[in-house]
């Protein structure tokens, strides 16, 4: 025979015999079969029909390719399959159909590009699933665990995933080995559903950023092993959720010890005391490289409190809608929201309406008016805390005839005019000059209207009642309406008064005379002395003007309009001794004549309505 038997013909081992079936004539009273180590490459249907007792099937490091629907029909039985390194591209999900007590499937270092969704939900009853060097696999379904609720143990290591899959279905997960893929970042959500994890593998997956709030949801976690990593530091209180934690593994990862890392050197003095080398060491600063995570000294660095870059505000909003409050912070600190009520909520607080987002965001899925209250955003890191509140108003809407919003905006300006311009003009806005007049006042009056569509009333009131309603809400609205113009009204009337009065003081203020100013012209040509006379005739009588020659006085010439000249070519010729023939004997010069010139003018005043 080609396969050995042992223990009463209940195991049965076929290894290295170079197989390319299963051989025919195994006993149907067979509980363990070792096929591994052949050359089987096609595994077809209804092959172990027979052995109906069969609990444990070896078929690993053989050369299959293909699995057929139904190959494993009648082993009701069994409860481990092994099929790791053999050539299997897909699933084989047909072939387990009927498999009702499998527990255990192995499927390692297999060249499987892809796990198509519900690939495992004909075995429900599996406990234990390895995945593990499956280096050629691209895409994981978001569906792809949907039914293994049973699950207690994933391997996915060395698989070269760059994203973590979806593995909220696995509810009872306990241990999960994801060492050696790429995580560049670990982020929140990654974990969600796993509420009974307890190990977690990620070694060497080249992980050199790890997210506040990332492991929130492995609040049964009690080993954690990051070694082999890209770690320099951990955000503040990233282990506080995690309160069954014991063993933990942070060597070999370039941790730059400061400011951001005294936080968790003191977590691990108090939680992890007895296992100081699991933990790493520095290897920055350079004066601090090679010490141990737990040995460094807090008095060491001088370190200030966080601080909060976008601060929450206070929040006007109605009953039933979604709201959320703003904090966001620098990325290795913690945040936690301390509601009105006392409580304080962190990311990973279960609350059926109010969560805190991953960025410290306070969200509530829907709002009522016992939210009312002040929230306060509490930010912490190792050197202090920091806060900031905002009020939340939560209030129920007036009207509810429709669910827009409505508004209405009167707006009245007065301004002083000048009498010459009564009307307005509609121009451009100008600069407003020393000349000008600002506005007296201006008023605005904003009517606001709004309406919010309230729940729907219970099917079973009546009709009448709701009729009523309704009238009671339009009687409302027009009430306020009718107010509004009434408002309105009286509103422009006293803006009509007071612009009377001011154009009447305008006018009072602007009536003033005409001034006259006086310029005195020197005029530097000669007045002959006929025209000199003619000057002193014109203004005064004879006998006044032969007393003041007689006298020896000067006569002053006319005073002349500004439009008067004196032009040498208007008179005769003249000589100096006609000039002294007309003149006083001792007089020999005579003064040079004035011109005094009037402008009239006018005071304007520029007004600007």
């Amino acid at each position: 025979s080609v396969c050995s038997c042992s223990n009463q013909l209940s195991k049965v081992v076929c290894t290295r015999r170079g197989l390319a079936e299963v051989p025919p004539g195994i006993p149907s009273s067979t509980r363990h079969l070792n096929l591994m180590e052949n050359s089987i490459k096609v595994i077809q249907a209804d092959t172990f029909r027979h052995l109906h007792h069969l609990e444990v099937l070896q078929l690993g490091r053989n050369a299959i390719r293909q699995i057929e629907v139904g190959a494993f029909n009648g082993l009701a039985s069994l409860n481990t399959l092994e099929l790791f390194d053999n050539w299997l591209t897909v699933v084989p999900s047909g072939a387990f159909e009927y498999l009702s007590k499998l527990r255990e499937l192995w499927l390692r270092n297999n060249p499987i590009e892809s796990i198509s969704s519900y690939a495992f939900n004909r075995v429900p009853s599996l406990m234990r699933l390895d995945l593990g060097e499956l280096k050629k696999l691209k895409y994981i379904s978001e569906g792809a665990f949907e039914g293994l609720y049973n699950l207690k143990y994933l391997n996915l290591g060395m698989c070269g995933i760059r994203e973590m899959p979806n593995l909220s279905p696995l509810v009872g997960l306990e241990e999960l080995e994801m060492s050696g893929n790429n995580f560049p970042a670990m982020k929140p959500g990654a974990f969600h559903g796993l509420k009974s994890l307890k190990k977690l593998w990620i070694m060497s997956a080249q992980i050199s950023l790890i997210e506040r709030n990332a492991f929130d949801d492995l609040t049964a976690l009690v080993e954690l092993n990051l070694a082999h990593n890209n770690l320099t530091s951990l955000p503040h209180d990233l282990f506080a959720p995690l309160r069954y934690l014991v063993e933990l593994h942070l060597h070999h990862n370039p941790w730059n010890c400061d400011c951001d890392i005294l936080w968790l050197s003191w977590w691990l003095r108090e939680y992890i005391p007895t296992n100081s080398s699991c933990c790493g060491r520095c290897h920055a600063p350079a004066h601090m490289r090679g010490k141990f995570l737990v040995e460094v000294d807090q008095t060491a660095f001088r370190c200030s409190a966080p601080f909060i870059m976008d601060a929450p505000r206070d929040l006007n909003i109605s009953e039933g809608r979604v709201a959320e409050l703003k904090c966001r912070t620098p990325t290795m600190s913690s945040v936690r929201w301390l509601l009105p009520n006392g409580t304080v909520l962190s990311h990973a607080s279960n609350h059926p309406r109010i969560s805190v987002l991953n960025d410290g965001t306070l969200n509530f899925s829907q709002v009522f008016l016992t939210d009312t209250g002040i929230y306060t955003c509490m930010v912490t890191n190792v050197a202090g805390n920091s806060n900031a509140s905002a009020y939340l108003n939560v209030s129920t809407a007036e009207l509810n005839t429709s669910n827009y919003s409505f508004f209405t905006t009167v707006t009245v300006e007065t301004t002083e005019t000048s009498p010459e311009n009564i009307f307005p003009k509609f121009t451009k806005p100008v600069p407003t000059t020393s000349t000008g007049y600002q506005p007296a006042y201006t008023t605005t009056t904003t009517v606001l209207i709004q309406t919010t569509k309230m729940p729907r009333q219970d099917a079973t009131l009546d009709s009448n009642d709701k009729m009523q309603t309704s009238l009671d809400e339009v009687m409302k609205t027009t009430k306020i309406i009718i107010g509004c113009f009434v408002a309105v009204t009286l509103l422009a009337a006293a803006m009509l008064i007071v612009f009377y009065k001011l154009r009447k003081r305008h006018q009072q203020r602007s009536t003033v005379g005409a001034a006259r100013t006086v310029e005195i012209i020197q005029v530097d040509e000669d007045i002959p002395a006929s025209a000199a006379a003619a000057a002193t005739t014109a203004t005064t009588t004879p006998s006044t003007a032969s007393g003041m020659s007689g006298e020896g006085g000067v006569v002053l010439p006319a005073i002349h309009d500004h439009y008067n000249a004196y032009k040498p070519s208007h008179g005769a010729h003249w000589t100096e001794n006609c000039l002294g023939n007309s003149m006083h004997p001792t007089v020999t010069t005579i003064a040079e004549p004035y011109i005094i010139q009037t402008h009239p003018k006018e005071k304007v005043q520029e007004t600007q309505i």
